[in-house]
């Protein structure tokens, strides 16, 4: 027995020593996988205290689902403050629009009137001219020669004055003008503050942006919620397993090849699946850490490559999978 014994374990050990030069096996196999999804952090994009909770751990929820509720009262008043706001800049605008219209009336009156005034001054010069011709010939006394050019000096400062009035009539209808912009430009910046207090008001509701499972539920009524704070994470329904295979396989590993998965934890549960990408670069490239082998301690370890592997079940199949199980992949070569 114990020579059949001896025996038997000596071609095992053959076995195993032609196997580390010849590859014999028909599939490459890892057990260095896991089961992956996509999972989305919910994030608080305000601050407030919890007021609500809509939602329960390993809860499946719906995109536009409501999460959580936090206290609007502060948000609320701003709302309200750049109402105010709004209102007292669309009053000035308002008043500024009066303005101008008042301005424009009395520059088109000013205007009327300087047309009377030269029309005057017309007339008071004309009668300048035959008045001073009447008095060299002495057909008309001193006394009425002076009315005649009192009423010509009277009529040209007249003229002047309105003329003056009409310049600043024009110069109070330009600045309106240029102040009717400014309002309009703060009315515009106050609805815009509006709108970004409402928006805020807005995230004291906390919804879903996709349908998945919810994660870990760690708040209670009353916690304080800080703006970027995750509050829970959302598991989507889509699953594939990630298999860092070693540097020597992945040649021998195409896309599209069949896959087999076992999962450990469902009882070592069979499932089909497809190779359908690799990863640019190994894992140790993507790690906080990358080694350094240029610091004189250099010793050669084999490299993993992960390669991305979908399942070829349907959803209702995968329900019991969870992501982050272990699993064992074996690649027909």
């Amino acid at each position: 027995i114990l020579t059949i014994l001896s025996f038997v374990f000596l071609i095992i050990g053959i076995f195993w020593i032609l196997s580390l030069f010849f590859d014999f096996n028909r599939y490459e196999t890892t057990n260095n996988a896991q089961v992956d999804a996509y999972m989305n952090n919910i994030a608080a994009r305000a601050t407030g205290h919890v007021v609500a909770i809509k939602f329960e751990e390993n809860q499946f929820v719906h995109q536009g689902d409501t999460l959580l509720i936090l206290d609007d009262a502060e948000y609320v008043i701003k709302v309200k403050q750049a109402e105010a706001d709004l209102a007292i800049a669309e009053g000035n605008l308002n008043s500024l629009k009066q303005t101008i219209i008042t301005s424009v009336s009395n520059q088109a009156s000013t205007n009327a009137k300087l047309a009377g005034d030269k029309a005057d001054l017309e007339k008071a010069q004309k009668d300048y001219e035959r008045f001073k011709n009447m008095y060299a010939d002495s057909a008309v006394t001193r006394n009425q020669y002076d009315q005649v050019v009192s009423k010509l000096r009277s009529t040209e400062a007249y003229l002047k004055a309105r003329e003056s009035d009409l310049l600043a009539s024009a110069s109070v209808t330009a600045q309106s003008h240029t102040n009717l912009e400014a309002a309009t430009a703060t009315v515009a910046r106050k609805k815009a503050d509006l709108e970004a207090a409402k928006l805020q008001l807005s995230y004291t509701v906390i919804t879903t942006p996709i349908d998945g499972y919810v994660g870990q539920r760690n708040l209670s009524l009353g916690d304080l919620v800080n703006a970027n704070q995750v509050v829970t994470s959302i598991v989507l329904k889509q699953k594939w397993v990630t298999a860092n295979f070693k540097e020597t396989q992945v040649e021998k590993i195409k896309q599209g090849q069949e896959v087999t998965i076992t999962i450990d934890a469902l009882n070592d549960k069979v499932f089909k699946g497809k190779v359908v990408g690799f990863s640019p670069a190994t894992g140790a490239k993507f790690s906080m850490v990358e080694p350094d082998n240029s610091t004189g301690n250099f010793v050669k370890i084999t490299q993993r490559i992960p390669v991305k592997i979908v399942f070829e079940a349907d959803a209702k199949e995968l329900e019991e999978v969870k992501p982050g199980m272990n699993v064992t992949v074996e690649v027909k070569k």
